[in-house]
């Protein structure tokens, strides 16, 4: 009997996840003057957020529900990369430090900024 092909889900950033990820990378830039570190950073951070499109439902769970739309977490360096899946897309809310007081940050979200 075939395997069937593992499904492939549609990865979106959502544009509070854009603007986590232009944050960080400008503050990587300002605080360090370190273009190379920052560049890499970006790519690197959108590497780990399009392997999402392989089983995203096998992270970790939150425990919280945006728009009715539990919400994952995915560890990847020191960050967090938060989303929800709807369907086959799976929508990237935030891109958080590990060390922020990310629990606060996700409960105070009433709806997905797409």
């Amino acid at each position: 009997m075939p395997m069937e092909k593992a499904g492939k889900y549609k990865v979106l950033l959502s544009k509070d996840a854009l603007t986590d990820i232009k944050q960080t990378k400008k503050y990587i830039l300002t605080t360090f003057k370190y273009r190379e570190y920052a560049e890499n950073f970006s790519k690197k951070i959108k590497k780990a957020i399009k392997e999402l499109n392989v089983f995203p439902t096998g992270y970790e769970s939150t425990g919280y529900i945006i728009e009715e739309l539990e919400v994952y977490f995915k560890p990847y360096s020191t960050y967090l990369i938060f989303f929800v899946v709807e369907k086959n897309t799976v929508t990237v809310i935030r891109v958080l430090k590990d060390r922020m007081y990310w629990q606060s940050i996700i409960k105070k979200m009433k709806k997905i900024n797409r």
